[in-house]
């Protein structure tokens, strides 16, 4: 066995216990917890919940185990959990596999869960399948251990249209709306496609890979071509070999009129999204969901198996085109009609000095608020639900309409409004109570501090693109490096429609200096230019005065080098 000392994310110290190079047992704080690849082997060491496999992604990405996506079987009484105490140790597996998938604390007491309701948070993530201690290790699937006490889907649905299935899903009671609300939201909350399926019984395999992807702010989104947002009716006239031709038809498109030298090394979602959208023809949707492929990367991989591309992934996830073949034979006979030479000439991606520059197309971002279910019953009246994304004015009529319909405005003070249960429960903090009445700018503001941040980002001719979370600004630093030299670099280019390839291209014919493309260390940021030297002049200038970012989406402005007095 070997011992490993470790620093955790938020500075923690730790020990890890590994045995031929998989860890087996992790220290924290004087605790031992298991590794998945101990409870692969030793299922049953620990007290285990279950949870749906669709959520998987969700935990990865930092969201804890809430109680109302625990399966339950058989009904709950105050004895179900009664031996759980706050704070143990528990492993948490998807359903239809016991082998588990995370290791964690529990954030309540049996008796407090049974009280709460099957509310609030359940479990508190330690470890999990994907996370960089899995990695550590051979980075093996878990293996398929059958549940024979599964929850199956077809039990959902019957309970969900009110049937009499044995089998209390998530916590709820008999009531058959309430069950089927929950299935409803459970199969809302699917993650991006590239989740490993091999942990999933088989009934659920083709559902978890046919469901559409969630934006986590690194472009996924726009690489499948989906806006949650959106209605496509224009995609769904289309049949999967219809798609799969439109796809083929943009493809080589951009292969023999758009790509360059200089774009080289390209991120996949941005060759999607700069190169193949723009030949689309007007009316039609490239929608990678509705193709016999399901995924860009499978669709880019068939590409490279033809020859056309040759694609690199980087350790960090990120998949990028390296290069591109226009000898190849089935480009021959590709021509461009008057519209699609239109298109391409009046893309973003037109290359040559300032005037790609010049004809680059700013897109329009705005900042926008994601419903949460703390706002649901205000916004439901009004046609919104939650996961909805609505602009800073649309919530401010939201709130008037509300307190409009509900007569709730101070007919003696205008100015001030009586709180109903409903509207207090969102305001109101511990302590206040017995406040009945608040002014609008109060009322208004705390509602907005309840809403999660949202962005759009709209193209010149193209639907709107929305992305859950904060808008990342165009990140400029300069590094100090060997021999006192100096570098810059230039992060968070996609989100705003800038090809980074394209950047550095400009940068180092403008400065006479080396400039480069790469993956970002963290992942999921896209590419990141390296120029050599301060250079955060120039690039400020052409920014904002060529590209016409804002001001407010650039960082690190502060750091250019002072002008020299003449």
């Amino acid at each position: 066995m070997t011992v490993t000392k470790i620093y955790t994310h938020s500075g923690d110290t730790g020990v890890i216990y590994s045995i031929t190079k998989n860890p087996v047992f992790l220290e924290l704080d004087r605790q031992l917890y298991p590794t998945v690849y101990t409870l692969w082997k030793f299922p049953h060491m620990i007290f285990s919940l279950t949870t749906w496999p669709q959520l998987h992604k969700k935990f990865l990405g930092g969201a804890d185990l809430m109680l109302p996506g625990v399966i339950i079987q058989g009904e709950i009484t105050p004895s179900t959990f009664k031996h759980i105490k706050k704070g143990d140790t528990c492993a948490v597996r998807l359903n239809g596999n016991l082998a588990p998938v995370a290791v964690g604390k529990m954030a309540l007491s049996g008796p407090d869960m049974f009280d709460s309701g099957m509310r609030g948070k359940g479990v508190q993530f330690i470890h999990i399948l994907g996370d960089e201690l899995w990695a550590y290790g051979d980075q093996s699937q878990p293996p398929l251990i059958p549940d024979a006490d599964a929850v199956d889907d077809e039990d959902l649905n019957a309970e969900a249209v009110g049937g009499e299935g044995k089998d209390c899903i998530l916590g709820a009671s008999d009531d058959s709306t309430r069950v089927g609300e929950m299935s409803e939201n459970m199969r809302s909350m699917c993650v991006e496609d590239n989740v490993s399926t091999s942990m999933l019984p088989n009934n659920q395999k083709e559902a978890a890979e046919a469901q559409p992807s969630v934006n986590h702010g690194d472009g996924t989104e726009a690489a499948t071509g989906y806006n949650h947002g959106d209605d496509p009716e224009d995609s769904t006239a289309l049949s999967a070999d219809e798609v799969d031709s439109l796809l083929d038809r943009c493809f080589k498109c951009a292969v023999k009129f758009s790509l360059k030298k200089s774009h080289m090394p390209i991120l996949t979602s941005a060759f999607y999204r700069l190169h193949m959208i723009p030949f689309c023809p007007a009316g039609k949707s490239l929608d990678i969901k509705k193709s016999s492929f399901k995924k860009l990367s499978k669709f880019l991989k068939q590409k490279q198996k033809e020859g056309f591309i040759t694609i690199r992934q980087y350790s960090s996830g990120v998949d990028s085109i390296e290069n591109f073949y226009k000898d190849c034979l089935s480009l021959k006979d590709i021509t461009l009609s008057d519209e699609e030479r239109s298109q391409m000439e009046s893309a973003a991606t037109v290359e040559g000095g300032t005037a790609g520059a010049e004809s680059f197309q700013t897109p329009t971002i705005t900042e926008m608020f994601s419903i949460p279910s703390a706002l649901v019953h205000l916004v439901k009246p009004y046609g919104y639900s939650k996961g909805s994304t609505l602009t800073g004015q649309e919530m401010r009529n939201v709130i008037t309409d509300y307190v409009r319909d509900n007569n709730l405005q101070d007919q003696n003070d205008k100015r001030q409004i009586q709180l109903d249960p409903h509207l207090a429960d969102i305001v109101l903090s511990k302590g206040e109570g017995n406040t009945i009445y608040m002014s609008w700018e109060d009322v208004k503001s705390r509602v907005l501090s309840k809403t999660q941040p949202a962005f759009s980002v709209t193209y010149p001719g193209k639907p709107a693109v929305v992305s859950k979370g904060k808008i990342e600004p165009i990140k400029i630093t300069v590094e100090q490096r060997a021999s006192n030299k100096k570098a810059t670099l230039i992060d968070n280019l996609e989100t705003f429609g800038i090809d980074a390839a394209d950047l550095a291209h400009r940068i180092q014919v403008g400065v006479a200096c080396s400039a480069s493309v790469n993956p970002n260390p963290q992942k999921g940021k896209g590419m990141q230019v390296l120029i050599q030297g301060n250079q955060v002049r120039f690039v400020a200038d052409l920014l904002l005065e060529k590209f016409k970012v804002p001001r407010k989406y650039i960082t690190g402005l502060e750091k250019m080098t002072k002008s020299k007095k003449r």
